[in-house]
């Protein structure tokens, strides 16, 4: 049973029908054995897929690649226009916030109403309710009607329903990104169990956890399979065309609009009067198999934040004030080296980030870097005040680049090079929060 294929896909297809006004639509009804008075849109095209017993796929691809597309007519909530699908086995499915539930019904009516859909007799419902209710932990919510739910209750209640289920194949479609850090915490592990029995398939925008939970990847670009392999690997490669085409828009709006020359000072190291604010934030040690691509010609040795006087750190609190050295060595002679960073959220969001030739630019006398000769080994110390982040996982991107911000081409470029943590945060909106020097309301 083990090798068993559970979902099989052939040249699987999905067309709509684009009409340029609405009376071409009537023109088709009646006219329509003569010419065609629309355009097909295929937003997805020729997938052959096999996802066997035990598999986990993960689907990734930017919006609009038809991830969600596939994801129905494997469920059967869409009919396909060109192929075929099979499934074998119960499907438990969470495609979109809400699905499956009425706004009006209370949260106790929703787990049976939704239950019932995934097949579970009214024995089996009643036997598993208090079970689905405490993964939940909604508590008196749930009797209250889930119209009033925030988008992370409904996301706990559908997910807590899904997991008692006893689905043989799994579908999760980025609907977790919505849940608070212990609550993903508590999926993530149900699906890490799920694995050594069921079928899943995850869809999501964070690459790194596609990479860690699924064994295979399946990377669709404009309704198109792109890759399908190994998910390191696919994974690598799809973050790979992503940093190249923004390092392609960069160049293209620098190119247009220009650098300004004017150096700005130094801010002040700002303390939030309420006093120090728990941001625990956790630093994970270096990674040098992360995944990475570049023409070659410099590499990334270590990175690593330390403190003032140079000791290194392994955990550091917001608002502090940090450096952060990226160690680099030139393989062949760098005219213009340029390094930078980037850390991005477990979405994939860039939060923060800066490079040294914008340094240069603002925060030095100097017009450009020296160049680094053949065999050198050489540093680049960033130094500033970490802002509040939000509880969750974060990963530092750093790169070498050769150039200007406006013409450069990467020479050796790390994703998720180090990963930080954040235990303890006081931030509620937004993505970082900032040390507040001064808050108060004024008459005029």
């Amino acid at each position: 049973m083990a090798n068993e294929t559970m979902i099989s896909a052939s040249g699987l297809g999905k067309a709509y029908r684009l009409y340029k006004n609405p009376k071409d639509r009537l023109k088709q009804v009646f006219l329509g054995h003569r010419t065609n008075f629309y355009e097909d849109f295929w937003a997805l095209k020729g997938v052959d897929l096999e996802l066997r017993r035990g598999e986990t796929l993960g689907v990734i691809g930017e919006n609009g690649a038809g991830k969600s597309t596939l994801l129905q007519l494997i469920c059967g909530t869409l009919q396909p226009s060109a192929g075929n699908v099979a499934v074998k086995g119960r499907i438990a499915a969470l495609l979109e916030l809400g699905s499956g539930f009425n706004p009006q019904f209370t949260g106790r009516e929703n787990v049976h109403l939704n239950a019932a859909i995934l097949g579970l007799s009214k024995a089996e419902i009643a036997e598993r309710f208090d079970a689905i209710a405490e993964f939940a932990g909604i508590g008196e919510f749930m009797d209250l009607p889930v119209k009033l739910y925030s988008s992370g209750m409904y996301a706990r209640l559908a997910f807590a329903v899904c997991a008692h289920a006893d689905a043989d194949i799994m579908i999760v479609d980025e609907i977790l990104s919505v849940g608070d850090n212990e609550f993903r915490q508590k999926c993530s592990r149900y699906l890490a169990r799920f694995r050594e029995r069921g079928t899943l398939l995850f869809v999501s925008h964070d690459s790194a956890t596609v990479a860690k939970l699924c064994e295979r990847a399946l990377w669709l670009e404009h309704g198109q399979v792109r890759e399908l392999g190994p998910a390191a690997e696919v994974c690598a490669h799809y973050l790979t065309n992503v940093a190249e085409r923004a390092e392609a828009q960069e160049t293209a709006r620098g190119r247009t609009n220009g650098i300004p020359d004017a150096t700005l000072p130094i801010p002040a190291l700002a303390r939030d009067s309420r006093g120090r604010r728990p941001n625990t934030i956790e630093l994970m040690d270096f990674d040098p198999d992360a995944p990475s691509h570049g023409h070659g010609g410099a590499f990334i040795q270590s990175v690593e934040f330390c403190a003032a006087d140079g000791t290194r750190l392994s955990r550091i609190e917001g608002s502090d004030e940090v450096d952060l050295r990226i160690h680099c060595h030139a393989e062949r002679d760098v005219r213009q080296p340029m390094v930078g960073f980037i850390l991005r959220d477990r979405l994939g969001q860039n939060v923060f980030g800066d490079n040294t030739y914008q340094a240069y630019k603002y925060l030095s006398y100097r017009t450009a870097p020296s160049a680094i000769a053949r065999g050198e080994a050489f540093t680049a110390a960033f130094r500033f005040q970490m802002p509040f982040l939000a509880a969750g996982e974060y990963g530092l991107t750093v790169a070498i680049t050769e150039g200007t911000q406006q013409d450069h081409i990467h020479l050796h470029w790390m994703e998720d090079a180090l990963v930080m943590k954040v235990l303890k945060s006081p931030v509620g909106l937004g993505i970082v929060g900032v040390a507040m020097k001064e808050a108060c309301i004024e008459l005029m």
